[in-house]
């Protein structure tokens, strides 16, 4: 921008300096050396010094109504020539009557001048009339936009001329134009315009002719200054300038028509006022801001004289806003020159100036602005952003003016305001917050202690429900589970509680809900009271739980733990799809390691009828005493007495894999007679994890059957078989029965499945036998080992969805036992949940 500016005054000065030159050789050597080598910049200069000599468009001319005799003067002849002290130098201008030269003032000072001397053959009385009347207001007036006159005088042969102010500059359009003004310095210059103008309005002359051409743009120290010329068709308000002023003639028009107000261009005769230069300077202000006038040059070119007038008198031009978006392509170039882009320049445009504007353009002249000075104090109004006199004085407008006027108080107002709704807010906020933290924390407490007297009342009736099922009073137990758990339902005691009661009362389904719950509450599973809760899931087939069960287990292993119970691993077993492989892996080892540090009987010994082995607890797993014999069941249709549950049974043939000798299978045998168990571990100290520790004792026969189930598991199905006929081996374990099903899933995994289908038939009669048994304990309620019934249901139905079979055990039995437990609970009244 800044390197445009200075091209801008380089070609200024020039232009300046090269019209001060009168000899056109001399001008071209002067322009050949202060442009060199640049083109552009002597075209452009060129093409300022063309535009300086040639002469006006038509309508930028008034209408002459004598014609000028051309062959009456030789206007080369009169350079050169003294007129007074003052030598002709170069023509400069022309108007309708007199020809503006360039002069050189010899005496009393040498300075240049503009001299302007009536045209040869024009002297007639009218002409040398409006001269006079010129010479006169002009120097009547004493202002600093408008050129000074030094002298007046008459020629030789009688011509009036008047010497004033050499005016070196552009048409302040063309000046605004080229030094890229933007809305504000035109606005600043056309205020020096009206200030002009209304000076001379005070001195009782009207110009009648403003147009750019007269409105010159002059730079003094790099400032631009406006000079007011060409008052050459003013006329006398009120009184007469001279003796020789004469009345205006009869329909003859005066001034220019593109800048012609609708009453001079009315010749009606009417006198015209102050008022037809408002429009005049309205016109010119339309010029400078919007790039063009309110009518179109070309139009009014081509028009004749009566449509000129009428266009002038009745057309209403459109808006500078609007006219803008007719400009086309134009419009770019015009907004640049505003420093503007076209959009910004037609929204500035639009509001108070098109209201300055159109207020100065009005038809009847009487809604003009009455004086320049009062169209100049609403340019400035504009400017400081106060509210102008030509709009509708509404109270939004002039908020609105206040509001731009003070932006800086109101910012700064609106800032505090901001800042102190904004405090009070937060302080209402933290305020708020800080009694909503308040309510929680009592709320808070007041949940805590609820809960705490909840926690308390639910274990004390867990207590007393216990009682109750030591006491055999089944029914006033289960009340009390049901009021433990309905009194806190998020505390997860009441619900695995109730989960143990279900259970030992065959009631698994029951029981498989209550554990899912105490899952789904976030319950520790690595208590005892989880024990055999896989399998019950598994039996339920409450899956989702079963799922969170093992990823609990899982967690245990990831986080540096390990299964250190043969009770753990039992659930491990029956939740393997959730466990890792290493994991699995690590547990089949840890099961081989307790194993060798578990006594057991010798697997050979013969146990008589009616005698347990020795070395064996006879009771296997449960603990509660001997058992007593085996009772006939309704319906039976037979009388099957046999030992306790805990010993050998001879009520049946020897099955598949069996010895009639011993009852159960043979063991395995080597060619040297020794037991072919596979080496799954040394026993030497070095195989001793620093953490491990020996689990809980469990009867050698149940910590075979854990192991050959993780060896299953983890795809070990040779060792798992191995571990299956280890533990089948003693025969004073009561539930050698369940390992069937388990070891018919071996044999199918390893491909086997003749064994597998063979192992699967002796499964379905095993589970006829264990559903007896179950018949039998659902009588003696209290006494079952449920865990190993659940377990063996659970490997049976998962090994019969796998192998195919002729044989199929009848299990309907298992929903007469449970409608059996939950009659004896509840009186057949009511489900347990």
């Amino acid at each position: 921008m800044a390197s445009r500016s200075n091209d801008i005054m380089s070609e200024k000065s020039i232009f300046l300096d090269a019209i001060e030159l009168d000899d056109p050789s001399a001008r071209d050597a002067f322009l050949d050396d202060a442009c060199r080598d640049d083109r552009s910049l002597r075209q452009r200069v060129q093409s300022l010094l063309n535009a300086h000599l040639a002469d006006d468009h038509v309508v930028d001319r008034p209408p002459v109504s004598n014609a000028t005799d051309a062959t009456s003067i030789d206007q080369h002849k009169s350079l050169g020539t003294m007129i007074g002290p003052y030598r002709l130098m170069e023509q400069i201008g022309e108007g309708g009557f007199g020809l503006v030269f360039v002069a050189q003032q010899e005496q009393p000072v040498k300075r240049r001048v503009a001299l302007k001397i009536i045209k040869p053959g024009t002297g007639s009385q009218e002409v040398i009339a409006r001269f006079e009347a010129e010479r006169q207001a002009i120097a009547m007036m004493d202002h600093p936009n408008i050129a000074q006159v030094f002298d007046a005088g008459v020629t030789d042969d009688g011509r009036p001329y008047f010497v004033m102010e050499l005016v070196r500059g552009l048409p302040i359009t063309d000046f605004a134009d080229r030094s890229g003004m933007s809305l504000r310095g035109r606005l600043e210059l056309f205020i020096d315009v009206c200030s002009a103008v209304h000076h001379a309005h005070q001195k009782g002359v009207i110009h009648r002719d403003i147009k750019p051409s007269n409105v010159m743009v002059t730079l003094h120290d790099g400032k631009p200054i406006v000079k007011v010329i060409d008052f050459g068709v003013a006329k006398a308000i009120g009184q007469a300038l001279t003796d020789k002023t004469i009345y205006t003639r009869f329909f003859s028009m005066i001034g220019t028509p593109l800048y012609m107000s609708p009453e001079q261009a009315e010749m009606s005769g009417l006198d015209v006022d102050t008022r037809s230069d408002i429009y005049s300077l309205g016109v010119l202000m339309y010029e400078l801001l919007a790039g063009t006038t309110p009518f179109d040059r070309e139009r009014m070119d081509s028009a004749g004289l009566d449509e000129l007038r009428r266009i002038i008198r009745e057309e209403e031009p459109p808006r500078p806003s609007r006219r803008m978006t007719t400009l086309g392509d134009r419009m770019t170039t015009v907004a640049a020159a505003r420093g503007l882009d076209a959009h910004r320049l037609t929204s500035s445009l639009r509001g108070d100036l098109d209201w300055i504007v159109m207020k100065s353009l009005e038809k009847d002249r009487q809604r003009r602005y009455d004086s320049a000075m009062a169209m100049a104090n609403d340019i400035r109004c504009y400017l400081t952003e106060q509210p102008i006199t030509a709009r509708p004085p509404s109270l939004a407008y002039q908020g609105l003016k206040f509001a731009r006027r003070n932006r800086a108080v109101l910012a700064t107002l609106s800032m505090v305001s901001i800042a102190m709704l904004v405090g009070i807010a937060m302080s209402l906020w933290q305020m708020n917050q800080a009694m909503i933290e308040r309510d929680q924390k009592e709320k808070a407490l007041r949940d805590l202690e609820q809960f705490s007297r909840n926690v308390t009342n639910a274990n004390s009736l867990v207590a007393s429900a216990q009682t109750h099922v030591n006491a055999q009073r089944f029914t006033e137990a289960s009340l009390d589970f049901d009021l433990a758990v309905t009194r806190q339902p998020e505390y997860d005691l009441p619900w695995v509680s109730r989960a143990q009661f279900l259970a030992d009362r065959l009631l698994w389904d029951e029981a498989a809900a209550d554990y899912a719950r105490a899952i789904q509450l976030s319950a520790s599973t690595d208590t005892p009271q989880w024990w055999g809760a896989a399998a019950l899931l598994a039996w339920a087939r409450q899956d989702e739980a079963q799922r969170q069960l093992g990823q609990d287990l899982q967690n245990r292993f990831d986080q540096g733990g390990s299964i250190r119970s043969w009770e753990d691993a039992r659930n491990c077993a029956f939740c393997s799809n959730e466990l890792s492989k290493p994991a699995m892996e690590m547990l089949a080892a840890s099961c081989e390691r307790w194993l060798r540090d578990t006594p057991g009987p010798d697997p050979f010994h013969r146990a008589q009828p009616g005698q347990p082995n020795r070395g064996l607890d006879p009771l296997g797993m449960d603990g509660r005493g001997p058992r007593p014999p085996h009772r006939p069941m309704e319906g039976d249709g037979r009388q099957r007495f046999g030992p306790p549950l805990g010993g050998p049974r001879f009520d049946r043939q020897p099955r598949f894999g069996e010895s009639r000798t011993f009852g159960r299978r043979d063991p395995p045998l080597r060619p040297n007679g020794r037991l072919d168990l596979p080496p799954l571990g040394r026993s030497g100290p070095e195989d001793r994890r620093p953490d491990d520790r020996r689990p809980r004792p469990l009867p050698r026969p149940v910590c075979l059957y854990v192991t050959a189930m993780v060896h299953l598991r983890c795809g070990h199905y040779e060792a798992a078989m191995d571990r299956f006929m280890e533990a089948s081996l003693d025969r004073g374990w009561p539930m050698r029965d369940m390992i069937d099903a388990a070891v018919a899933m071996a044999h199918h995994q390893a491909g086997n499945q003749e064994d597998a289908k063979r192992w699967m038939a002796r499964s379905h009669e095993s589970i006829v036998r264990i559903v007896d048994d179950l018949r039998y304990e659902n009588q003696q309620a209290g006494r079952t080992p449920w865990i190993d019934y659940v377990e063996a249901l659970v490997l049976h139905r998962d090994a019969s969805e796998r192998i195919p079979t002729d044989a199929q055990a009848d299990l309907t039995a298992i929903e007469q036992i449970r409608a059996r437990s939950i009659e004896r609970i509840n009186g057949g009244e009511r489900n347990v949940q």
